[in-house]
């Protein structure tokens, strides 16, 4: 079975549960396949949000889910931002990722007219029992505006990753290369903070970086999409240090660019710091030149 063919199938039965369960109040479409800009490919998944009366019970029990398709694996989780979810896996490969809220959200959010995030960019309405949708549907689809970072967010986010690239240089040299690789992760949401916010700094505001990193070779400048390239190294002491040093190198020009262009503070002293220290601790002893 191709994806479309599943995923048509599946919202089908779905969307026939949902209006037949009083339960249910409203079930909405959201991510690539509710877009129009960057829509769906065959690999994408399909995202849900339910909201429900007793919404914990739909996402603790399974035995509605089982009447859905074929399941390899399911499991309770919660998304990125702390709502709880249901994770499906069903036969053929094809993720379906369902979150449950409490209908008591989706009545304040019509009351308030507020259009959920996750909204913005594409909504698909499956059902709509308590007619709320059109206070909470947007009227054109955009990410929402961001204000330009602050000082001291600026400031916070350049210390931190000093403070991590100290730590992952010394577990480099220990030789605890897990560690080390496990604390770039730390490392790389700093960085790629700091390059949305280069992004913005020299496109203005309202430029479109989307979430998580995604389509980022759209959206930041060819320059440092070639520096980001170094940063990923291998899983040897000399190549880590060599990443780590890459990726240092990296967020001090976007840091600065960004400082400059913005009129931010940017923590020279922390870089100086801290860099030295790497230099005269760390890279003699791994004779990396």
């Amino acid at each position: 079975m191709k994806s479309d063919d599943f995923y048509k199938t599946f919202e089908s039965n779905f969307t026939s549960w949902a209006k037949s369960t009083d339960d249910i109040r409203a079930a909405f479409i959201v991510g690539s396949r509710s877009r129009i800009d960057h829509p769906a490919d065959e690999w994408a998944d399909l995202d849900i949000i339910i909201y429900a009366n007793n919404s914990d019970f739909y996402l603790r029990n399974t035995d509605w889910l089982q009447n859905l398709g074929n399941i390899w694996t399911t499991f309770a989780y919660k998304t990125s931002s702390g709502e709880p979810e249901r994770l499906t896996l069903f036969e053929g490969g094809y993720q379906v990722d369902m979150v449950f809220l409490a209908s008591d959200i989706l009545y304040q959010l019509a009351k308030d007219r507020t259009v959920p995030v996750n909204f913005r960019r594409g909504v698909k309405v499956l059902a709509d029992k308590d007619n709320v949708a059109g206070c909470i549907v947007p009227t054109e689809y955009k990410p929402a505006s961001t204000p330009q970072v602050d000082n001291d967010a600026f400031v916070q986010a350049v210390n931190m990753f000093f403070f991590c690239s100290l730590y992952i240089a010394k577990q480099i040299v220990r030789g605890e290369l897990w560690t080390a690789k496990a604390k770039e992760n730390d490392l790389r949401a700093l960085l790629l903070t700091m390059m949305e916010w280069h992004a913005k700094a020299l496109h203005g505001c309202d430029y479109d970086v989307w979430h998580g990193g995604r389509f980022l070779h759209e959206w930041i400048d060819r320059k440092t999409l070639k520096e980001l390239k170094r940063t990923f190294s291998p899983y040897e002491k000399v190549d880590s240090l060599r990443g780590l040093m890459a990726s240092i190198s990296l967020f001090r020009r976007i840091s600065i660019e960004t400082a400059n262009k913005l009129k931010l503070d940017y923590p020279t002293d922390t870089d100086n710091h801290i860099t030295g220290w790497i230099r005269d601790n760390i890279e003699s002893k791994l004779q990396l030149i």
